[in-house]
């Protein structure tokens, strides 16, 4: 067993209890000017009132420009430190093996601890069509492993759906490849699986992205079409829509490619703000970081120094958390991490790989701790070969992160080419579900966890 600690802080309760019930309230817009708000609308304290301008029509679209700097609602304030857990962890015990030994990618744990959201890809490949992908539950109890969809592969990732308890996800309806520009035709669709993949049910044909944000606690869903919020409560029935142009907030448009922009998705919980947020792709230019609320369709910019690859909130919603890229260059050189305070706009930044070791330093994949403090990042540095220069070799390692006080500490290090660039922690502390390749092949791998109260 491997034993990981930290030791430093104290818990101020009154003060994050104060924090965790102002925090739907953390964004502040600032505008020039606001416009009356319509007769019988509630509109949220601080908070500006939608205009035209927020959400052009096609017909008197507006040149794209950038939205205003999100606020905070205690800036310039210093947060109490908590009281880090100790971890100890287990070795990696190999539960799964890929049926065609390709990647599995791990999503996440569902809320009863035990069942695994993954998908993997078909070997059934034909020439000129897109790849399948089934989308299954893995239960770590029985070793039962149950296909819950299989669709053609598309950008989104598929979700647990805890009020329907069932898996939400996207699919490409691929309709063919276009004779002159070769490119293919199809639509994006949101489909859900209660656990038959004969009997799925679509719920819509016309989104215009394809990632999908479920609000925590299940009572929303929400997705892009037609310049316009979707969204779904609970019970799959359409709620009121506002409007939004990801175009009009397309200011670095004419400092990249023409592809258009498309965003994956974070909602903050207990709140109806989502984390938008795009790659960088593109030359000369990152990408985007917003704030949108899905109730107004307003939307304000964070600054992280850099864009985001992937991102993730703490179980309390007070902390948002990114793996960072920061060199407009291609491929991307350098991945850290950030974790920014939503309550103060403090942002914390992380290493992760320590400076000692060489190479280009690079974070695949993350996961909160439960104590809302900590992460495990799946890091690596990338070398030279000594023998041959144009050759570079990896070894991914597991890294407990204290974001508070910087510090990164290697866990299981003997495991280091044991590990892939995919992880996920259960809510419940307990348990790691880790992507482990061995002799080419990809497994499932899992960890056990004990805390210093366990």
């Amino acid at each position: 067993m491997k034993k990981t600690r930290n030791t430093k802080g104290i818990l101020e309760a009154l003060l994050v209890v104060g924090l965790i019930l102002i925090i739907p309230l953390f964004f502040v817009f600032r505008t020039k000017a606001n416009a009356p708000a319509a007769p019988n609308t509630a509109v949220p304290a601080g908070m500006p009132v939608p205009t035209a301008a927020n959400a052009p029509e096609e017909s008197n679209a507006l040149k794209p420009k950038q939205p205003p700097a999100c606020t905070f609602p205690l800036a310039q304030t210093t947060t109490a430190e908590s009281t880090p857990e100790e971890y100890t962890f287990s070795e990696p015990q190999v539960v799964l093996s890929a049926k065609f030994g390709s990647p599995y990618e791990i999503v996440e744990w569902l809320p009863d601890n035990q069942q695994v959201l993954m998908t993997e890809d078909s070997d059934n490949i034909e020439m000129g069509k897109p790849r399948l992908q089934s989308i299954e539950l893995y239960n770590s109890a029985t070793g039962e492993l149950k296909v819950y969809a299989v669709r053609t592969y598309a950008d989104g990732l598929p979700s647990w759906h805890p009020e329907l308890n069932a898996i939400v996800y996207p699919s490409m309806n691929f309709m063919g490849i276009d004779k002159n520009t070769h490119h293919p035709i199809f639509t994006r669709q949101l489909w859900v699986s209660y656990g038959d993949p004969n009997t799925v049910q679509m719920l819509t044909d016309n989104m215009s992205q394809f990632p999908i944000a479920i609000k925590p606690d299940g009572s929303e869903m929400f997705y892009l079409a037609d310049k316009k919020i979707s969204k779904l409560d609970k019970s799959l029935k359409k709620l009121s829509s506002a409007l939004f142009d990801p175009a009009q907030w397309d200011y670095g448009k004419g400092r990249r490619n023409k592809e258009p922009i498309f965003y994956e998705m974070a909602w903050q919980p207990n709140t109806s703000l989502v984390f938008l947020y795009s790659n960088g792709s593109g030359l000369q230019m990152g990408g985007y970081t917003f704030i949108l609320d899905t109730n107004t369709g307003q939307v304000c910019e964070l600054d992280f120094g850099g864009w985001a690859r992937k991102a993730l909130w703490s179980s309390d919603g007070h902390y948002l958390a990114i793996i960072r890229g920061t060199e407009y260059t291609s491929p991307v050189s350098v991945l850290d991490m950030a974790v920014l305070d939503t309550v103060t706009g403090e942002l914390h930044t992380i290493g992760v790989i320590p400076y000692a070791v060489e190479g280009k330093r690079y974070v695949y994949d993350f996961a909160w701790a439960p104590d809302n403090r900590h992460l495990l990042a799946v890091g690596t540095a990338t070398s030279q070969n000594n023998q041959n220069n144009n050759d570079t070799y990896e070894l991914h390692e597991l890294y407990l992160v204290d974001f508070m006080t910087g510090q990164s500490v290697s866990i299981l290090p003997e495991y280091s080419k044991f590990f892939s660039t995919n992880l996920v922690w259960s809510s419940d502390g307990t348990k790691l579900a880790v992507s482990c390749p061995i002799n080419g092949a990809d497994r499932l791998c899992l960890i056990s966890v004990h805390t210093s109260g366990n």
